[in-house]
């Protein structure tokens, strides 16, 4: 690999998705460049929303070839959540819990089939979208703290409890789910609207979403008082 430009080969390499290559000759010359190179070649893919490759890049972050180098604290718990979210948007659900169980397993800390704050709401994500119940039900009970959590997994927790509560035909907690999940949204499109309509699409989705949660409980209930 003498004389070639290293920085070059790696972001061609990266653009291309071949990220076992560049493992090899991020190895060979720099090891300490390659979880930033990574982690910026997944987020631009995510950008232009490129799931897949995104995935790769993130899987390739947390493959053990590096986990005695460089990723750690912070770029491990951006990989892990990466990697979740990649597979939440493929539709690749069961694999989404897999992953949650097997990364919360390698925290000590953790008990048994207990999730960390920064996994949990991708396994809540995932666990109702696949109609598993009995994992949501435990879930959703779990002691946390999510004062550390961001908008986003706010609302991904806030819109779990609430098809929790649909399904346990519990209306009261439907209506506080909810609340608390357009208080995530709002919170979130009060900035994004002040910068385009683009960035504010999502957040409309998501309110149009729970609308549609919010009638469809609605019906259900009414109809079941009627029986």
């Amino acid at each position: 690999i003498d004389g070639i430009d290293l920085q070059l080969t790696k972001k061609l390499l990266g653009q291309l998705c071949d990220f076992d290559t560049m493992i090899t000759i991020s190895q060979k010359s720099n090891p300490s460049e390659l979880s930033s190179r990574l982690l910026e070649v997944a987020t631009e893919r995510e950008m232009y929303g490129d799931w897949e490759g995104a995935l790769q890049a993130y899987e390739h972050l947390l493959d053990s070839r590096l986990r005695s180098g460089n990723i750690v604290g912070c770029s491990k718990n951006r990989a892990q959540k990466g990697l979740l979210r990649c597979l939440l948007k493929l539709g690749r659900l069961d694999s989404v819990l897999n992953q949650a169980y097997g990364m919360s397993k390698q925290d000590l800390d953790l008990k048994e089939m207990e999730f960390s704050n920064e996994i949990l709401p991708y396994a809540t994500e995932a666990a109702w979208r696949l109609g598993k119940w009995s994992s949501l039900d435990s879930l959703v009970n779990e002691e946390h703290d999510e004062s550390g959590q961001d908008a986003h997994a706010r609302y991904q927790l806030s819109l779990g409890r609430t098809m929790h509560s649909i399904h346990c035909r519990l209306p009261e907690k439907v209506i506080l789910g909810l609340r608390d999940a357009r208080e995530c949204v709002m919170s979130s499109l009060s900035s994004a609207a002040r910068d385009s309509y683009a960035r504010s699409y999502p957040y409309l989705m998501k309110l149009h979403l729970l609308r549609e949660v919010e009638y469809i409980s609605s019906v259900f209930f009414s109809e079941k008082d009627r029986k």
